[in-house]
């Protein structure tokens, strides 16, 4: 084999070509394609921080309806239970001046009762007494009732 000037020549320039080739070329394009990694790559970690973010606001705002919610149910029931309370009051107070008044009438029904009894006694012994009288004639004698008798006759007869 025969090494001439043209095999050397050939290989020098070609390894000019690819010194050449590698600066203009090959150097520029892997320059690009690390710059355009290295932006997806930071793009990647900005959306990983924003979904981050993201979750970590859903999650917040989730606490804060349920806080809110968990308030507004104490608040219903704190206020169903004072409406309860104060039914209950009202209630009380209902029935107990009903059964106040209920007393009193009766109390008052009672009195009324007895009042007339004893207006009854002398207007029914009275009469007993004319009716005798006027029935057995006005000289005949006999004992006039008494309240007493009266009242036991009232006591069966009520």
């Amino acid at each position: 084999m025969e090494i001439n000037a043209t095999i050397l020549i050939s290989a020098i320039s070609f390894l000019v070509f690819i010194f050449i080739m590698n600066k203009i070329l090959y150097q520029p394009v892997l320059d690009i394609m690390e710059k355009r990694k290295n932006y997806i790559e930071a793009n990647k970690t900005e959306a990983q921080n924003h979904k981050q973010k993201a979750e970590g606001l859903i999650a917040d705002k989730n606490a804060k309806i349920a806080d809110a919610q968990k308030k507004s149910r104490d608040i219903v029931a704190a206020k169903t239970d004072a409406l309860k309370e104060e039914k209950t009051k009202i209630l009380n107070d209902a029935r107990t001046g009903a059964a106040t008044y209920f007393s009193e009438e009766k109390q008052s029904l009672v009195q009324q009762k007895e009042q007339t009894a004893a207006n009854m006694k002398f207007d029914v012994a009275d009469i007993a007494n004319r009716l005798t009288t006027k029935l057995m004639g006005e000289g005949i004698a006999f004992e006039p009732l008494n309240e007493h008798e009266v009242e036991e006759v009232m006591k069966k007869n009520a």
